[in-house]
């Protein structure tokens, strides 16, 4: 009976013919998602064969909002059995529309923050989905949106706790994670959207802090991130939102050791600045301003990263720098503002040791 009132809410709200309709519809929803029935009524709709995307999608949303507010009501086997429920709906979707496999990896990513009773989210998530091709991407994507969470302000969590589970799930599992997603970019039977998620996985994890530019830069996933940025559309995104990730991982911190600050020089001189130096051909032989504008993110990155080390040794980046002169050449405002921060550190620095350095003094003509 919940089913069908909650199916003929939703024909009401998204097909009604008068305001006031929709609005009843909308209300009677917005009560339904508090009560304690929305759980298993929602369950149900997920499980069904019948009914469509929009449905689905209103059970999945109301889930995960359930999760985050009150996960506690169902105690910890009701929740473990809640998992292993959104997990079986989860791989029935892995074919279906990407907002429905989003909400339902944020539920499930919500409740590993939150259920210290699933002692291996990582374990359990790679052995359900990592075997079938056509799931993978479901993996990948539960993946990326769990270092997300873990920094949700909905989700209450007490202090303590919080910091276990953060080491367990992430950077326990760093390693872990870099090692899937190379064994991903090796299967080439994955769908064609498999490399994109490699992509936003890695990028969220690099941006969490859990995995290090030292962790990665002897694997597939720098390359692969420079070489999206050939691509078009939402893989160059992704593309640039990983590189500029990538980058900030090079930035000098006053607390790195001498073996990371060294490794750290030798990613950047040996395997960044000759892969920007070619991305600066590819921006200049570019007509698409969307996608220059990308490269000119790009390039602010690296030189905001990189601005005491341009300093020292000015011919070794002498692409980058050109670059970024070229990105105000372009006189686009937005590609010109992006580049303001850069450029005003970098006066302050020069100028402050010009008059007895050549290169400072031929930074200063620029």
């Amino acid at each position: 009976m919940a089913t069908n009132e909650v199916i003929s809410a939703l024909n009401a709200l998204y097909q009604g013919t008068s305001l006031p309709e929709r609005e009843r519809a909308n209300a009677w929803l917005e009560q339904f998602q508090k009560t304690t029935q929305a759980w298993t009524t929602s369950d149900a709709i997920l499980g069904s064969a019948d009914l469509g995307v929009e449905a689905k999608l209103f059970a999945a949303q109301t889930l995960r909002n359930k999760i985050i507010a009150g996960i506690g009501e169902l105690g910890e086997q009701g929740a473990l059995s809640l998992r292993d429920s959104m997990v079986a709906h989860l791989r029935e979707a892995r074919s279906g529309a990407q907002p429905l496999i989003t909400q339902l990896c944020l539920g499930l990513a919500d409740m590993a923050v939150q259920l210290g009773a699933w002692t291996d989210p990582f374990g359990d998530m790679a052995g359900t989905f990592l075997g079938d091709a056509s799931a993978v991407s479901c993996l990948l994507e539960f993946l990326a949106v769990l270092p997300e969470e873990f920094l949700n302000e909905r989700l209450m969590l007490d202090s303590e706790f919080f910091v276990q589970r953060a080491d367990a799930l992430l950077t326990q599992r760093a390693g872990d994670v870099i090692a899937l997603l190379v064994q991903c970019l090796q299967q080439t039977e994955l769908r064609a959207d498999a490399h994109t998620r490699v992509l936003v996985c890695f990028s969220s994890w690099l941006k969490h802090g859990d995995i290090t530019l030292e962790m990665v830069q002897d694997t597939q996933l720098v390359a692969l991130a420079f070489a999206a940025l050939e691509e078009e559309g939402g893989v160059f995104d992704t593309a640039v939102d990983a590189v500029c990730e990538i980058l900030y991982e090079t930035r000098a911190d006053r607390d790195d050791d001498i073996r990371v600050a060294r490794a750290k020089d030798v990613a950047v001189e040996q395997q960044l600045v000759p892969l920007l130096a070619a991305a600066a051909v590819q921006m200049r032989t570019n007509s698409d301003p969307e996608r220059v504008q990308g490269f000119c993110r790009v390039f602010t990155e690296a030189g905001e990263a990189w601005v005491e080390r341009i300093v020292r040794n000015v011919g070794m980046f002498e692409a980058v720098v050109a670059a970024l002169v070229d990105c105000v050449r372009l006189g686009s405002l937005d590609a010109v503002g992006m580049t303001f921060a850069f450029w005003g550190v970098l006066a302050d620095r020069t100028m402050e040791g010009a008059s007895c350095d050549p290169a400072r003094r031929a930074l200063s003509g620029v």
